[in-house]
Order: structure tokens, then sequence, then C-alpha cells
């Protein structure tokens, strides 16, 4: 009787703990999605990280961090966590290489739970443009060009204002020649046939002033 209790006990508390520990690691956070994903091969650079767990995190206990090849942290900015997501921002792009991503977290239960994972960057990277820059025979052809299109277009303007004060000169001419020829086609009244017609009237005016004088000593008389 007695062994069937104890047996009975024993089983009881094994059966207990079998389910009890499980429970208890189940409880505790774990890591569902990332971004890059573990053991990713990635062919071009990666902007931003972001992890996701199946509970909500403790923004103020939780971080992470990533690690080149020589174990060398990568600069990241803006570290955030929204809920279940754990997220931050790359401040240059990752050259090619193998990266590993270390996150610690507190879930709800108060636990802290960390991790690590890896990936690589495969990236091509991108040649700088140069900028092309003119032959030296077309530079100066072109500078020689501007230079004698310069002079030209300044002899053209020489030429234009030679021919319009030439053009000026000839007008001027035209004024004086037409002046001229109104004054041969319509003659003008001199002064001194103006003075003639004046001596012609007083000459007139003392006639006519001694005849009445004569006449009128005669009456007199």
């Amino acid at each position: 009787m007695l062994k069937s209790l104890k047996t009975s006990f024993l089983l009881t508390l094994g059966l207990l703990l079998v389910l009890v520990f499980p429970t208890a690691t189940w409880a505790h956070s774990k890591l569902e999605t990332s971004s890059p994903a573990a053991d990713a091969k990635l062919t071009e650079s990666v902007k931003e990280f972001s992890l996701t767990f199946n509970e909500n995190i403790d923004e103020n206990l939780s971080t992470l961090k990533v690690k080149n090849e020589k174990g060398e942290e990568v600069q990241l900015s803006g570290t955030q966590v929204s809920g279940k997501t754990l997220s931050a921002a790359v401040d240059e792009p990752l050259p090619s290489g193998t990266y590993t991503v270390e996150w610690k977290i507190v879930g709800g239960d108060g636990h802290p739970v960390d991790g690590t994972y890896s990936f690589q960057v495969d990236a091509p990277e991108k040649e700088p443009v140069l900028e092309e820059e003119p032959a030296p025979d077309a530079a100066a052809g072109t500078d020689n060009a501007s230079t004698n299109g310069g002079t030209a277009s300044n002899g053209e303007a020489d030429a234009g204002q030679t021919d319009s004060a030439a053009d000026t000169d000839q007008q001027a001419d035209n004024g004086a020649d037409t002046e001229q020829q109104a004054d041969n086609g319509e003659p003008k009244q001199s002064e001194g046939g103006n003075s003639t017609v004046w001596i012609v009237v007083v000459v007139i005016v003392v006639f006519i002033a001694a005849y009445f004088a004569i006449k009128a000593s005669r009456k007199r008389k």
C-alpha cells in the first residue's frame, strides 16, 4: 500500500515537472522575425535593422548592436522599440562582408533574453562618376572661335558705325544743297531795294508839300 502511494506520488511529481518547466521556458520572449534575416546573403547594402519578438519588450532595457567580421561595431542611429519590434537605422551603407547582430531584450515577464545571428553582404561597389573634360584642342578651338567671333562682331559694329556716320554726313550735305537750291529758286528782297522805295516816297511827299506851299503863297498875294 505504501509502495503504491509512493509510486503514485513520484509519477505525479514527475508529470508536474514535465508540465511546469516547458511552460516556464515558453514564457520567455523569443525572436520571431528579423530583417536582415539570419544567414541571409544580400546583394545590396543594408539601410535598417528590424527585429520582431513574440511579445512586447521593454524600450529602456532593450539594445541592438551590429559588428563586422573584424569585431568593429557598426554605427547605428534612431534605435527604438515599438511594441514587439526593435529597430535601428544604419548611418552609412555597409560594405561587403560578414556581420553579426547582437540583441538583448527584456520581455513582459521581466527576464532578460539575448541572442545573436549573422548575415553577409556582397554588394557591388559603385564606381565614382568622372566628369568628362573637353579635349584641349576642342577647348582651344572653342576659345579661338569665340575670340574670332568677338573680333568679327567688333569689326562689323565699327563698320556699321562708320556707315552710319557716312550716311549722316551725306544727309547733312543733301540738306545743305536743298537749302541752296531753295535760296536760288526764291530770290529775297535786299536791304538796298527797301531803301530806294523809302527815298522815292519821301521825294513825292516833299514835292507835294512844296506844291501846296507855293500855291498857298500865291493866294495870299
